[in-house]
């Protein structure tokens, strides 16, 4: 039943996985239907990653194993048979990786400059991104319906997270005041709605593109969750609660804003002085 690796994927995307099904990764993995799963090795491994590594770097071939990996392990769960999973603890070395945060004031600069060319809704997307951790695509997606402005949280679906878990994110003023005044003036179910077309708004890259040039800002829109994370951990917020707050799956993803807190690290090497 299970004899090639897309079966087993076929399976995991039908029965485990929402909305995402990551059907890209689904499709270069076939490159193991050139064998049957059991006789797949880590060396047949090595060798997809050495041509994948012509075109991708080693991270997102990390994210294609990890995905052929579960897969199998959903398999073996749910039919309780024995299947061979090569996958297991095969992983390559990744580029370092440097979280960029904003300043306060290159935060300041660009929603001054999203206001300045009338752009209230860029602003408010800027500021809700930075004030709960959000990713991009979890504010677009965000119904009024899962927001509650009496709690001071709104709710991200799980089919809209990345760790496929249902999450609660918590408002702090700056973010209460923005959600309360485009609430006070919602014209659809979305809390980004398109007036045009009644629909959500798909994206703001153009819009942020702009606006970072005109600021003079060098950052993605995903820096403004490193901001976030960044800021907490610099005010003392424990690392457990900031992995809570942006729904990471484990300590690791969290820990590289650890040595952000450097004070703590200054603090102590003066000690040997």
């Amino acid at each position: 039943m299970f004899n090639k690796l897309s079966q087993v994927i076929e399976y995991y995307q039908d029965y485990h996985l929402t909305k995402h099904k990551y059907q890209y990764r689904a499709d270069n993995l076939r490159f193991f239907d050139a064998y049957n799963l059991r006789d797949l090795r880590k060396k047949d491994i090595k060798k997809y990653a050495q041509l994948r590594r012509v075109t991708v770097s080693n991270g997102t071939i990390n994210r294609e194993i990890s995905f052929a990996r579960a897969a199998i392990n959903r398999v073996i769960e749910d039919y309780e048979i024995v299947l061979n999973n090569p996958f297991e603890k095969v992983k390559f070395v990744e580029d370092d990786y440097i979280a960029n945060y904003l300043s306060r004031i290159e935060y300041e600069k660009l929603l001054k400059s999203a206001l300045a060319t009338g752009n209230t809704d860029l602003h408010d997307f800027i500021v809700l991104l930075t004030m709960t951790g959000c990713r991009p695509i979890e504010l677009l997606t965000l119904k009024w319906s899962n927001v509650h402005l009496d709690k001071h949280q709104f709710i991200v679906r799980n089919y809209y997270s990345k760790s496929k878990r249902t999450m609660y994110k918590y408002l702090n003023d700056v973010a209460l005041s923005v959600l309360l005044d485009r609430q006070s003036q919602a014209m659809g179910d979305y809390v980004f709605n398109n007036a045009r077309t009644g629909e959500r708004v798909k994206s703001y890259k153009k819009g942020f593109q702009l606006c970072k040039k005109r600021a003079g800002v060098s950052c993605t829109m995903y820096d403004l969750r490193h901001s976030y994370a960044s800021w907490l951990i610099q005010k003392g917020v424990g690392i457990y609660t900031i992995k809570d707050l942006l729904g990471h799956g484990d300590i690791d993803s969290t820990m590289r804003y650890a040595h952000l807190d450097y004070a703590q690290y200054v603090d102590a090497v003066s000690l040997i002085v």
